[in-house]
């Protein structure tokens, strides 16, 4: 070392030993911090990609953009302590740096936020490509994870893009997140006249030979409530496809219209009884209306 010291002394001729050391020892200190940044960067980055690769879905350009973030976000702070260590006072940088990058960071908050979200969706596998999730009372079809939004279908064919924030922050349904089993429920209300025991059978009849029903579950007839004009059943049934929940109650009302119908059991709807007074007489009711016309 004391060599080496010598021979840059006599090359830069102006220094003294005891510098060229300290600008060694300097050199040497910014080189081990640039190396640990460095090792810090790739295991981060090699972390996070077998991360990611446990969803195959996930596309390639996706799992390099995310490593080029991290590599950016630790190799950044690494090289400027390094070039502080190593002799450039960069006190007055870090100071007005600091409050640039405070009001940066307010700025890209959200930004920031949804590519965070859309790196713990991609990473938890909670929300993958064709799920089908209810959000806002809406039941939507994944189609793409992006890096800020994701794009989602509707049953109404429309393109919806959804800040991936909102998918981690808000209450979100997940009919297939461990199996695609939905139920789709319904409500009759017969009146009180009907044999009770023969609408159960019709009921169960009627979903007993309804196609297109999941084997996991029996469907389930409850006489839920005694209504003001009617006596109500829950009619719930189980299918493998939630995306078609809409068109299997569509099915199931008409069943149930049919079913009942042909059993002859009324479906109840709402009436209003009115009950006239035996002292009431239509004479006296003119007579009042025209002795209130004169006083006016």
């Amino acid at each position: 070392m004391d060599k080496i010291s010598e021979w840059t002394a006599k090359f830069f001729g102006h220094l003294d030993v005891n510098g060229i050391e300290a600008f060694w020892l300097k050199g040497a200190n910014a080189l081990l911090v640039l190396l640990a940044a460095l090792f810090v960067s790739r295991m981060l980055q090699r972390i996070l990609e077998r991360a990611l690769r446990r969803n195959n879905q996930i596309e390639e350009y996706a799992i390099r953009t995310y490593k080029k973030i991290v590599r950016f976000i630790v190799m950044v702070p690494g090289i400027l302590i390094a070039v502080h260590i190593f002799g450039w006072n960069l006190s007055s940088l870090f100071k007005g740096g600091g409050l640039f990058a405070l009001a940066v960071a307010f700025a890209m908050k959200n930004i920031a936020e949804n590519y965070i979200a859309g790196m713990m969706i991609r990473i938890e596998h909670s929300i993958k490509p064709g799920d089908i999730l209810e959000t806002e009372g809406t039941m939507i079809r994944i189609k793409k994870i992006g890096f800020r939004d994701t794009i989602a279908r509707s049953k109404d064919e429309k393109d919806i893009l959804i800040p991936n924030s909102h998918l981690i922050q808000e209450r979100v349904a997940n009919y297939t997140f461990k199996d695609s089993t939905c139920r789709v429920w319904t409500f009759v209300g017969i009146s009180y006249g009907s044999d009770l025991k023969k609408t159960r059978e019709v009921l169960e009849a009627i979903c007993n030979k309804f196609e297109g029903l999941s084997d996991q579950h029996a469907p389930q007839v409850l006489m839920t409530d005694f209504g003001a004009c009617s006596v109500n059943y829950k009619i719930s049934v189980w299918i493998e496809d939630p995306w078609q929940s809409g068109q299997v109650k569509s099915k199931l009302n008409e069943a149930i219209w049919w079913g009942l119908k042909e059993a002859g059991i009324k479906i109840a709807f709402p009436q209003l009884d009115v009950h006239f007074d035996k002292n009431f007489r239509h004479e006296d009711m003119i007579q009042r209306a025209k002795e209130d016309s004169h006083r006016q």
